[in-house]
């Protein structure tokens, strides 16, 4: 085979990813093999005609080998395939996807990184993309993805991109992430309430763990105004502890923003003085996302930060103890506040969309669901994780792959779980430690949370008008930025709240309101 032409990274290197969300591995051939279930055989899944497929995905983080991998030789034998995928680097994937969706022909399979936004919605109505609603009624594993999330990416009552499952809770921002050894060293348990929080930050700030004047209590960082007026993100355990909606909610049939309520302006008041009190990074009006706020805290001069189970990955840990041999991070499950509020998003359960374009002939098409259907199988499941066996691992027990050095080596330079694009159903989907103990407390935490989701009514739903009007946040993010760090008053933040209200902010309400009332007639 020719590997160089199979895997084609258009970026040596991207930037790092938290962890790796779908996965498992390896047998005699692969791991795969010592789990695999009629289900999962190439037979079954792809019929005994081998399946050309050219797909285009995302990448986080170093591509895999492009010569002589393993990795792929294994999952195309027992799928069936011959996978050509391009890997294209998060930051250069908008410009590319755009190119391949416009040039129609190019690829067989795409990934939709932007889920069901307007823009896919748009093509679809274009006639970009074909109806995949028949073919996923012939799966076994895609079709077991949750009804919410099918719900959530149909167009028109059709399914035109097939979801890569994530949890319906604990990504992105689900948990806050504090240094258990400077709570211990202080005599703090691990907070529980939004005050044991501050009480905590608070300490931090006096004695100074971090040594010199580095320490920073509370890592955050700032919003562009576009989809949230802010002020900062990185903070969404400490919102639903004052009860703030997740973005939306209904009242009486009347569609709420959280920053419209009496709770969004008691979290402004916490954030304005925890800044004042010099808890909050005097950086966090200039960072930018949550890979700058992880890193102040992977650094070892911050306290805290706002991440989710995946955060507690052993190269994170590893990380740490190179500044500081004892270090030690606990997760705090739930945080509540005064009135017994807590929560956390209810997710979309998704992260991407697999489209394929309607330049792809007819009788293709049942082929490459029916490989997609076969990546989420369960042997896949141990593939992604412990990749052939003899190669990448020596066994896999327990969901967790054992492996010597040099096989840890070879699995992360083939990365096997980059050519699993399916991954299967899996509410610890987070849960990726290879450590036993680690594990177990990602499990426990995601069991947690599970139990306190908060739904966002209009999650799947687009507003053009919010679409048309990209800034219509930016001047309320500005005035609320202003108002936290004490350079405003809140009359300043009420007038921008009510000019949005009155204006924009009426229009995006009735478009998302509109298609949330025909679907619940």
């Amino acid at each position: 085979m020719n590997f160089t032409r199979k895997l084609v990274p258009l970026v040596a290197t991207a930037a790092l990813m938290a962890g790796t969300l779908a996965g498992c591995s390896g047998s005699n051939n692969s791991a795969a093999e010592s789990s695999a279930s009629p289900e999962g055989t190439a037979k079954t899944e792809t019929g005994s005609k081998t399946a050309s497929i050219k797909a285009m995905t995302i990448l986080f983080g170093n591509p895999p080998a492009t010569e002589n991998n393993k990795a792929l030789e294994d999952l195309e034998k027992r799928g069936n395939v011959d996978l050509d995928v391009t890997f294209v680097p998060s930051e250069a994937y908008t410009d590319k996807l755009s190119v391949a969706v416009s040039a129609g022909n190019s690829y067989d399979l795409l990934l939709m990184d932007g889920g069901k936004d307007d823009k896919f919605s748009n093509l679809v109505k274009m006639g970009a993309f074909h109806d995949l609603t028949p073919y996923i009624e012939k799966t076994k594993n895609i079709s077991q993805i949750d009804d919410t999330v099918w719900n959530g990416v149909k167009v028109d009552g059709k399914v035109y991109g097939i979801p890569r499952p994530r949890g319906l809770y604990g990504g992105g921002e689900a948990n806050i992430l504090i240094r258990k050894d400077w709570l211990d060293k202080y005599n703090l348990a691990v907070p529980k309430t939004v005050d044991e929080l501050t009480n905590a930050l608070a300490v931090f700030k006096e004695k100074d763990p971090a040594g010199g004047g580095k320490t920073i209590p509370f890592s955050i960082y700032g919003v562009d105004g576009i989809n949230s007026p802010g002020p900062f993100a990185g903070v969404a355990p400490i919102q639903f502890a004052f009860g703030v909606p997740n973005m939306w909610k209904l009242d009486n049939g009347n569609a709420v923003r959280d920053f419209q309520t009496p709770e969004y302006k008691a979290f402004l008041e916490w954030l304005k003085d925890s800044w004042s009190k010099g808890l909050i990074d005097k950086d966090a009006p200039v960072l930018k996302n949550q890979g700058q706020a992880r890193s102040k805290f992977l650094a070892g001069t911050a306290g805290a930060f706002v991440g989710n189970v995946s955060d507690m990955a052993e190269t994170n840990i590893e990380k740490l103890k190179q500044t500081d041999p004892n270090a030690e991070i606990a997760i705090v499950d739930v945080l509540e506040g005064a009135n017994g509020q807590k929560g956390v998003a209810l997710l979309g359960g998704y992260y991407g969309l697999w489209a394929i374009p309607s330049s792809v002939k007819e009788d293709k098409v049942q082929q490459i669901v029916d490989f997609l259907d076969f990546s989420a199988s369960e042997e896949n499941v141990a593939f992604s994780k412990a990749g052939v066996t003899g190669i990448h691992s020596s066994d896999f027990k327990d969901g967790i792959a054992v492996q010597t050095e040099d096989q840890k080596k070879q699995y992360d330079l083939d990365k096997p779980s980059q050519f699993v694009l399916e991954n299967r159903v899996d509410p610890y989907v987070y849960a990726g430690s290879k450590d036993p103990e680690i594990l177990k407390a990602q499990r426990a935490t995601l069991d947690v949370i599970s139990k306190i989701g908060i739904e966002n009514p209009f999650l799947s739903y687009n507003s053009a008008t919010a679409s048309k009007n990209p800034d219509s946040y930016k001047k309320m993010s500005a005035v609320m930025t202003k108002y936290v760090l004490g350079e405003g008053t809140w009359d300043d933040v009420q007038k921008e709240i009510d000019a949005w209200t009155n204006g924009t902010g009426a229009q995006i309400t009735k478009d998302l309101l509109d298609q949330y009332n025909a679907e619940h007639k």
